[in-house]
């Protein structure tokens, strides 16, 4: 029963942690994607992630609760909300090789060295589509990108959109055209949260 008895410790801690966040109008994405993202990284064991929009790492922490071994990079435009998700992670799992940088990813991500298996995109949601373009190039094979809020409140359904959402609405609308691209993706989405695509690469 001990991981009956921790799973449950540990259901209300999240939950405490998610309410908080909310409180403090931090976004975080919901439990139910989550505990998705655990269970794919449980079965998939990838090596190589990289997190787009990490905010305090609430959802860093299902990322990299069962991640075994590899390397891990964060990226970030909040310094404060970066530096609390760096002390989080490194306390919560001291042993993961974990990176946070802070700045604007479509900076950052072109100058890295690194190749990724796994790719999670929750920034800000006009530049998905631009997220996707400067990062494809450092994706594996077969890598899985996990996008959130793709559904934007039911909004890219809408007919009639206020402007102030319509550049977020018609960069998730680029998004979804870019990874429904057959030669590139193949995709689905989940009606859980604000909407989640899930996508794997085809390496040409």
């Amino acid at each position: 029963m001990s991981n009956l008895n921790n799973f449950i410790f540990e259901k209300k801690y999240l939950e405490n942690l998610f309410q908080d966040s909310i409180n403090r109008k931090i976004p975080v994405i919901d439990y139910e994607v989550g505990r998705l993202l655990e269970a794919i990284i449980f079965l998939k064991q990838q090596k190589s992630i990289l997190e787009i929009g990490c905010g305090e790492g609430y959802s860093t922490y299902y990322i990299l609760k069962n991640f075994k071994s590899g390397t891990y990079i964060g990226i970030d435009l909040n310094k404060d909300r970066l530096s609390k998700a760096k002390n989080f992670i490194s306390s919560s799992f001291p042993d993961v090789n974990a990176t946070f940088i802070n700045g604007n990813a479509l900076n950052i991500i072109p100058e890295l060295d690194n190749f990724f298996d796994f790719v999670f995109i929750d920034g800000a949601k006009f530049e998905y589509k631009n997220y996707l373009e400067v990062t494809i190039r450092k994706l594996e094979d077969n890598a899985i990108i996990i996008a959130d809020n793709v559904f934007f409140d039911e909004k890219i359904f809408a007919k009639h959109v206020k402007d102030h959402d319509k550049n977020s609405v018609n960069g998730l609308k680029q998004f979804i055209e870019f990874i429904e691209d057959k030669n590139l993706f193949e995709t689905i989405f989940l009606d859980i949260g604000d909407g989640l695509s899930i996508s794997r690469y085809k390496k040409k």
